[in-house]
């Protein structure tokens, strides 16, 4: 059983949110972000994907560099291995912050929390709320 928080919208729309650790935000982050509707963690990811690409490119010299005697093939190792480690600290954070990212987005999207409930998954959470 987990423990979910359970989220009310005026119009009647409820979401069921899990407390702890998010193993889709960690896997996903930005196509989870997109699902749940956090476009600014979601812009923010696709920003530094896309920076971190030019800046890859931009830095890291062609093969026929390397073969013909110019530059150092590590530096473009060393660039990669931080890189990795950004994206993993990203994913990171998003494992352990995604619920509460999550709660504050809805908490501004007008809805309130009506209540905390352990169950199996999001959808029994949200039944056993309407119950209640």
């Amino acid at each position: 059983m987990k423990n979910y928080n359970i989220y009310k919208h005026p119009n009647g729309k409820i979401e069921a949110v899990k407390q702890g650790w998010s193993w889709p935000a960690f896997f996903f982050g930005a196509i989870w972000a997109l699902i749940k509707q956090l476009w600014m963690v979601a812009g923010l990811i696709f920003a530094y994907a896309i920076i971190s690409t030019i800046i890859m490119e931009s830095m890291t010299p062609s093969y026929d560099y390397y073969e013909y005697g110019g530059g150092d093939p590590s530096q473009a190792l060393v660039l990669q291995s931080i890189s990795t480690l950004i994206q993993l600290g990203i994913a990171i954070y998003l494992g352990v912050k995604g619920n509460s990212l999550r709660e504050a987005n809805l908490i501004k999207r007008g809805y309130e929390c009506i209540g905390n409930i352990n169950a199996v998954n999001p959808d029994s959470a949200i039944s056993d709320a309407l119950k209640n």
